[in-house]
């Protein structure tokens, strides 16, 4: 059985998701790159790899890592020529007798022909229009269900204009993104689309909008987009001023459209502590307020507002398709949207009793000794460790010396830990892979001065705790990257002025905490710890010779 993964099929104009074959008894092979914030928000079922990875059967085939079962495991092999393993799963199937297509009796040819070829265009779909409280909605997202579904009929009928749509990463866009995957509409994204939300890099669609609007002959193109952004992320990579800038320094031939999500609030990693942290709120209301006045920028106050919103861009849309609108960006603020999920904290127990934090009061408590000030922890990115961050302070009497500063971007965090310090004292908390952006500014300021500073990093990394885990967002397929402590070891030019150390959990933890407890007495001016994953602790590589003959 042959079908398509649910991911390419987004990028497909249709009004109603094919049917998936079940694969519950079969070797499963998946030709492709999965992605784990994709799956959440595509609605990818996840239970089927999970099933087929149990069971022994399931065959992962990205560019050049292949997952699949060897002997009773399944293991990655690196290297591979994915082409060359493609030809051969091929010629199996086919040497296996009749390839039956998984979507259902005539699907193939509808779908092959969106894929490849330009249908026979459909009728213009009516603009979405409301009556009074007629057509309202208990859900607000579904607002925009009706608006994606008037863009893939407009696709339908314009197959050869692009019309395409871009979503961030963030909490009110993957559950607008939900709202849709479960209604069965096409997201209509294309391959750039879904490459962001593999990576799930925040802010990422901004730098697609500078290109769209930028570079030729996409600018010369019509075409209907729209970009879909939470504010958190928004003003990571600069949005709404680079979007005045476009506004006013372009003339693009499309009609695009920049949605911002103004929730005032960002870093969905709070639904891992079951609490708002301070530094996460987001005080922009005066900064949106005064854009209101803009000519091309509506704010939406309510579901009302963001009803009538939908139904004019559609009207938009249509009058721009007859040439009866002029092309241009335009900026739309909603308000009024938030949703609160239930908290996934779970048990803090062993959070509390790990020898992780058994590390961090051991060390902090004594890098904050004589200090007159609370000593900063900055931070940013916080998924890997803001569990730890967050029970540190709150729990503990260690973290009543310290005072968190959370970085509006990776970089800014990574800035403000080479200033001067309350102190001299700082500390940084980042991840494996976005936490080291601009930590070369900062480490040259710590290492280039004759005394008086010291930075301790701390390096944090996601576990590998279930297959997904594999297509971790931020991470190539397969490989588990760990950045952090080559950068920062080029920056280095005499031993005795840093310490780098390994934290591999129990079986270290003494001697890596004796060793950085030194390095900051003796006054080292950079300690780096980089604490390791649980599947990284604790193995012994063995290079084996086996006979073959």
């Amino acid at each position: 059985i042959v079908s398509m993964s649910l991911d390419w099929v987004n990028t497909l104009p249709l009004a109603e998701m094919p049917k998936r074959p079940d694969t519950s008894k079969r070797l499963l092979i998946f030709v492709g790159t999965p992605g784990k914030y994709l799956s959440m928000c595509i609605r990818s079922t996840r239970l089927r790899f999970d099933d087929a990875y149990g069971d022994n059967r399931l065959v992962m085939l990205c560019r050049g890592v292949c997952m699949l079962p060897l002997g009773t495991q399944e293991q990655n092999v690196f290297g591979v020529d994915s082409e060359a393993v493609f030809d051969t799963i091929s010629r199996s199937v086919r040497n296996r007798g009749a390839v039956f297509w998984g979507h259902g009796p005539g699907s193939k040819a509808i779908l092959m022909q969106k894929a490849f070829g330009y249908t026979s265009p459909e009728p213009m779909p009516a603009p979405v229009t409301f009556s009074g409280d007629a057509g309202g909605s208990n859900n607000s997202f579904d607002y925009f269900v009706q608006y994606m579904t008037y863009l893939n009929k407009v696709k339908l009928a314009k197959p050869s204009m692009p019309v395409l749509n871009w979503y961030d990463t963030g909490l009110l866009v993957s559950v607008m993104q939900g709202a849709i995957a479960e209604s069965g509409v096409s997201m209509l994204t294309d391959k750039d689309g879904l490459a962001m939300l593999r990576d799930a890099s925040i802010g990422h669609i901004i730098s697609k909008l500078n290109q769209l609007i930028a570079v030729e002959p996409y600018n010369t193109t019509k075409g209907v987009y729209n970009f879909f952004i939470g504010d958190g992320a928004c003003r990571l990579n600069g949005g709404v001023e680079l979007a005045l800038h476009l506004m006013e320094g372009y003339k693009a031939k499309s009609m695009t459209t920049l949605f911002v999500f103004n929730n005032f609030k960002w870093a969905i990693e709070d639904n891992l502590v079951a609490d708002t942290e301070k530094e996460h709120a987001l005080y922009n209301t005066d900064f949106y307020n005064l854009l209101g006045s803009h000519g091309r920028v509506a704010v939406c106050a309510d579901e009302l507002e963001l009803r009538e919103v939908i139904s004019f861009l559609t009207k938009k849309t249509d009058m721009y398709l007859k040439g009866e609108a002029d092309p241009g960006l335009s900026l739309i603020v909603i308000r009024g949207l938030d949703v609160t999920l239930p908290p996934v904290l779970g048990d803090i127990d062993p959070i509390l009793k790990s020898p992780e934090m058994a590390f961090m009061r051991s060390v902090l408590g004594k890098f904050a000794e004589g200090c007159n000030n609370k000593v900063p922890i900055y931070g940013c990115s916080a998924f890997e460790y803001i569990q730890y961050l967050h029970l540190f302070l709150e729990k503990m009497p260690e973290g009543q010396r310290y005072q968190y500063v959370c970085g509006r971007t990776d970089i800014q965090a990574a800035h403000m830990c080479g200033f001067k310090q309350p102190d001299g004292k700082c500390v940084l908390f980042i991840n494996d892979v976005y936490g080291i952006n601009s930590l070369g500014e900062s480490l040259r300021q710590v290492l280039s001065g004759f005394g008086g500073k010291q930075l301790l990093v701390m390096i944090w990394h996601p576990s590998l705790m279930q297959l997904m885990d594999h297509f971790h967002l931020h991470r190539p397929p397969l490989v588990w990257p760990s950045l952090g402590t080559t950068l920062a070891k080029y920056y280095v030019r005499k031993e005795a002025d840093a310490l780098f150390v390994d934290f591999e959990g129990a079986s270290s933890a003494d001697f890596v905490t004796e060793k950085v407890t030194g390095a900051l007495n003796a006054g080292t001016p950079l300690v780096c710890v980089n604490v390791l994953p649980e599947q990284e602790r604790d193995y012994v590589s063995l290079d084996i010779r086996a006979k073959t003959g």
